[in-house]
């Protein structure tokens, strides 16, 4: 069992990633290799705060009108993904490394912000997923090992209840064309691999709670198979 417990370890950190930071599915725009490890450009530096958000622009097509919108869209698209159940708070956004790639114009976006997750292990569709395949087995013994599952990762889960720590979030804005003002589209990574990652829409970014529980019952028949190996 104390091998099971450091199983449902490794597995709670790689779902809570796969959950803040690599929602979509079959919404991906691009395959590249890796985030690109872009260095700081010369050019404008303002530091200012705007409704609570600190931010940086370094870009020189973008005014602070114009990354003070995107700032306040990011922070909603924080929000309206995860803000139901977690506190989300004390953002800083730098938009850096402006750039003109086959034919658009793009910048990198840094967000930090404070992340405390609010949700009980209990309410977590993950966890309800799991719960959902334990009511369905009928021997006793299959039973008890799985409660057991079960309360590994609610223990594990347990452990980043109601506690804050800075999050970090790389994204990148790309204009239609060359020009700011022919619309846009906000990007974020997901990381298939250690060596490879997609882009896709910041909107899409997040696992509905129907996933997640679908999710969570894959992941209790697993173990439950491997426990009984």
């Amino acid at each position: 069992m104390k091998y099971l417990y450091s199983l449902c370890k490794c597995v709670i950190v790689f779902l809570c990633c796969i959950n803040v930071c690599s929602g979509c599915n079959s919404n991906k725009t691009e395959v590249i290799q890796k985030k690109p490890q872009a260095a700081d450009v010369s050019g404008k530096r303002a530091e200012f705060n705007a409704d609570g958000i600190f931010i940086i622009n370094k870009t020189t097509s973008l005014n602070d009108s114009d990354v003070e919108k995107f700032s306040k869209e990011i922070e909603d698209l924080f929000y309206k993904n995860w803000g139901n159940s977690n506190k989300i708070e004390n953002f800083k956004m730098k938009f850096y490394n402006e750039r003109e790639e086959d034919g658009k114009l793009k910048t990198d976006v840094h967000v930090c912000c404070d992340w405390t997750n609010t949700q009980k292990p209990e309410d977590m569709p993950f966890i309800i997923g799991m719960e959902q395949e334990l009511k369905k087995l009928k021997d006793k013994k299959l039973k008890k090992t799985g409660k057991k599952i079960i309360q590994g990762f609610k223990l594990e889960y347990n452990g980043i209840y109601m506690v804050t720590d800075k999050y970090n979030e790389d994204l990148e804005i790309h204009f239609n064309t060359n020009k700011t003002s022919d619309g846009y589209e906000i990007l974020c990574y997901k990381y298939k691999n250690e060596n490879e990652s997609e882009l896709c829409p910041f909107d899409k970014y997040k696992e509905s709670d129907t996933e997640m529980i679908k999710k969570g019952r894959r992941v209790f028949k697993q173990y439950l198979q491997d426990e009984l190996q």
